[in-house]
């Protein structure tokens, strides 16, 4: 790392100290005592003292910063402070670290603290940040200072750390009964696809070419034409999950922004439920041109594409235009795909997004159980408080109806 600056300053202490420094010089001056002027030298010894030993303390200190590259809003995310003290005699006492520039909003600042590192050792200091809205955190300065040994001065020293955090929206747990009322979610749900390549089912038969498997061989049919032939299987495809986001509309409703960061929500939760239950996930977002139509697989591989295309969503760029449908495998795949609308108003049309003849369920933000679909794990402090005051009234689940195609 880079050194940006380095500085001393007073402490909180330090400004009451050079108070009572200048009150004793003043009586030494007025009185010609000498207990006065060796109490004035002690204090001006000890001011120096500490710029001194702050100095030395954090000589040939090294500090690297690790993080995550992605954090959720509300949740902490651990952030690590990797120390090595290279020097050969003297420790390394009271150091603290936090970060000194950022772009983006943290409800907890990272900041980190050392008693003491002897030399030639190294030690690991764990804390945490808090981001407070989805999008991008950039952390680019990483303070580090020290007030040792009476913490009058302060020693501190800026490094030029540049790190990108990407923050991804909040992920409730989905309500069952809205889970209920898709086919994608439900226990038979899984597709037979008719493409060939799989070992399920018989497909058909095709002429033998070199490197196929000879126990794929139709021993049969090859007796009797005197010709090759392989047997073809189908292979089974899991459900298939498109999450259409549609905030054209925003705009036009006075709790436009809120609504749709709800709705973001929802399709961030909607895609890691559908991963979990290992289906191939893909999204759409209507009239936003930065977020390409991103293609339709399954796995821990296809999350944080999607939630990074969240994160970053801008809702300022997003316009009246239609997206074109997004990527997949195959026509058919995309076919047999259960498309998951979300938009803001229950009156707003959104099936262009749809191909026709595809199954699809519409989730406005503006229903009257739309409150209820998600629910988010409370913080520490809420749950504490909890603790304290009982269990409150559980609410019943609702009853929801949507439609569906």
């Amino acid at each position: 790392m880079r050194i940006r600056k380095t500085y001393y300053e007073l402490t909180a202490i330090g400004f009451v100290f050079a108070g009572v420094t200048a009150f004793v010089l003043l009586a030494a001056v007025n009185s010609k005592t000498n207990v006065l002027f060796w109490a004035l030298g002690i204090v001006l010894g000890s001011i120096l003292v500490s710029a001194i030993m702050g100095n030395v303390v954090l000589k040939k200190l090294e500090v690297v910063r690790v993080v995550g590259d992605h954090a959720i809003v509300g949740e902490a995310a651990d952030v690590q402070y990797r120390l090595t003290n290279r020097k050969r005699l003297w420790p390394s006492c009271a150091v603290r670290m936090t970060e000194a520039r950022m772009v983006g909003h943290l409800r907890r600042v990272p900041e980190g603290y050392c008693l003491h590192l002897g030399p030639q050792q190294g030690t690991l200091v764990m804390t945490h940040l808090v981001p407070e809205n989805r999008g991008l955190v950039e952390l680019r300065e990483l303070r580090i200072c020290c007030s040792f040994p009476f913490g009058f001065v302060n020693r501190a020293i800026h490094y030029l750390a540049p790190q990108r955090i990407v923050v991804y929206p909040r992920i409730g747990l989905l309500n069952r009964r809205l889970l209920a009322q898709t086919r994608t979610f439900s226990p038979g749900g899984s597709v037979s696809s008719s493409a060939r390549g799989g070992f399920d089912e018989f497909y058909g038969l095709r002429d033998y070419h070199p490197g196929d498997s000879i126990r794929s061989i139709h021993w049969r049919r090859t007796a009797r034409t005197g010709n090759m032939v392989v047997r073809e299987m189908t292979m089974d495809t899991p459900p298939t999950m498109i999450v259409v986001l549609d905030l054209r509309t925003w705009r036009t409703l006075a709790d436009g922004r809120a609504q749709s960061e709800r709705a973001i929500e929802l399709a961030a939760s909607l895609i890691c439920a559908g991963l979990m239950d290992n289906l191939s996930v893909g999204l759409c977002v209507a009239g936003y041109a930065d977020i390409t139509p991103t293609i339709v697989k399954s796995g821990r591989g296809q999350r944080d594409p999607l939630m990074e295309s969240l994160a970053l969503l801008n809702l300022d760029k997003v316009s009246a235009a239609t997206t074109v449908q997004p990527a997949g495998q195959s026509e058919f795949v995309r076919a047999r795909a259960e498309y998951m609308i979300i938009n803001l108003t229950s009156g707003q049309d959104s099936l262009d997004m749809v191909p026709p003849g595809c199954q699809y369920t519409i989730l406005s933000m503006d229903d009257a159980e739309s409150k209820s679909w998600l629910r988010f794990n409370p913080p520490a402090a809420q749950t504490q408080e909890a603790a304290a005051t009982g269990p409150g009234a559980a609410e019943a689940p609702p009853d929801l109806s949507q439609a569906k195609a």
